[in-house]
């Protein structure tokens, strides 16, 4: 719809009762040397002061309009006039008198672009180009450097993505894009490089999975994956070589459980268990066959014991005891029957003493070793039901001797 102000009759004709003692509004024409009114003031709302002026071209033609919002005596808004009807607008929002606001139209009288100086510094920072009266694209100069900081595409009126400097170094580094609004991915140039090297995908304008790209290769080195914008896992590749050999889960934001492949081998063999943010419990596959044969158990963080299948046939044969650190006690199964028969003692990590004992029951139940891919079930089984994964040993042993 076109935006026009309609002409005021060039005769003001006063209709007020005497009785009333009201004045009657206010109006003053001006006119050229032809007698056609080329100005006219008016008093809209009867406080005697003149709060419109309408300057026409001699035509009867408007040519602009200003008028004074807030009683300072002072135009606030002007409009100007073509052809068509209004051509432009500007805005003093302040009490100022500057204009800080600017507004175009098209022939339809339709918004066509918008200037808008936020901190008034007679400068503008927002700048936003309409197509079919709505926005099409917004730009925006948030440190008022006279550079664009931010750049916001429509579609069909609504949000479809920005890209942002968000650094002031005068290069965009933030691209975001949007579905019916909400925000579906998030690339983010972290080294300055011009690429992204992280990358952020959204659901619900949440965060459920974030790639990062750590040496600048364009390939993603490390993905998180979240529920509800919490961290519940973390893949990387230390290596850098395309492969994703540490695996993390989390429960709650915190680290419980680790897989790691730490030959390079393709193949996970290492499994921590976390407590309270300190491992609680190692699983190794020492051969590379794929079979867990050794524990590592910590108490606070400290190791206090470890246990080993040397046979490979998945029961511990081997049990070693440490204090503060320093092994203690070292029992052996050499018949691999599962029972101890043979026990070595240690004094600041050396041997003491050694003897053979008649099969005595080990001190912690010998339960086999999973295999690496039973741990992996099991952690993703006890991850998917929403549980904490629990150390695969159940049994608590007796203290050393």
């Amino acid at each position: 719809m076109r935006m026009t102000l309609p002409l005021l009759p060039l005769v003001v004709t006063a209709l007020v009762s005497a009785a009333s003692g009201a004045e009657p509004p206010v109006a003053r024409f001006f006119f050229n040397e032809q007698g056609k009114v080329i100005r006219q003031e008016r008093d809209t709302n009867g406080d005697g002061k003149m709060n419109r002026w309408i300057y026409l071209d001699g035509a009867g033609k408007i040519l602009r309009v200003e008028q004074d919002e807030n009683a300072d005596g002072k135009p606030d808004r002007r409009f100007y006039y073509n052809k068509d009807g209004v051509s432009r607008q500007e805005v003093s929002t302040g009490r100022d008198g500057r204009t800080d606001l600017w507004v175009s139209y098209n022939i339809r009288g339709e918004v066509e672009r918008k200037e808008e100086d936020r901190d008034h510094d007679g400068k503008p920072d927002l700048w936003v180009i309409y197509e079919n009266n709505r926005p099409a694209r917004r730009e925006e100069d948030f440190n008022h450097d006279g550079g664009i900081d931010r750049v916001t595409l429509f579609k069909d009126g609504e949000i479809s993505s920005t890209e942002e400097d968000t650094d002031g170094s005068g290069k965009m580094d933030t691209w975001s894009a949007y579905r019916e609004k909400r925000l579906v991915k998030k690339e983010m140039d972290k080294d300055g490089d011009g690429r992204a090297d992280v990358v952020g995908h959204y659901r619900e304008e949440h965060l459920v999975r974030q790639e990062e790209d750590l040496n600048g290769d364009g390939k993603s080195d490390r993905i998180l994956f979240f529920n509800e914008g919490a961290l519940e896992r973390r893949e990387e590749s230390t290596r850098k070589d395309g492969r994703f050999d540490l695996v993390e889960i989390f429960t709650g934001g915190n680290l419980i459980q680790r897989f790691q492949d730490s030959n390079g081998n393709g193949a996970p063999d290492t499994v921590v268990l976390f407590r309270g943010k300190q491992p609680s419990e190692q699983l190794s596959d020492t051969n590379g066959n794929g079979a867990l044969d050794l524990r590592v158990v910590f108490e606070n963080g400290e190791k206090m014991r470890q246990e080993a299948d040397t046979n490979g046939d998945r029961r511990v044969d081997v049990w070693i005891y440490y204090q503060n650190g320093q092994r203690v006690r070292q029992d052996e199964d050499r018949n691999f029957n599962g029972k101890v028969d043979a026990r070595y003692t240690f004094a600041n990590s050396q041997l003491t003493g050694q003897r053979r004992l008649a099969e005595v029951e080990p001190d912690q139940t010998a339960q086999p070793f999973p295999s690496v891919q039973e741990e992996i079930n099991r952690s993703k089984a006890q991850s998917e039901a929403g549980g904490v994964v629990q150390a695969s040993r159940r049994g608590s042993g007796k203290a050393a001797q």
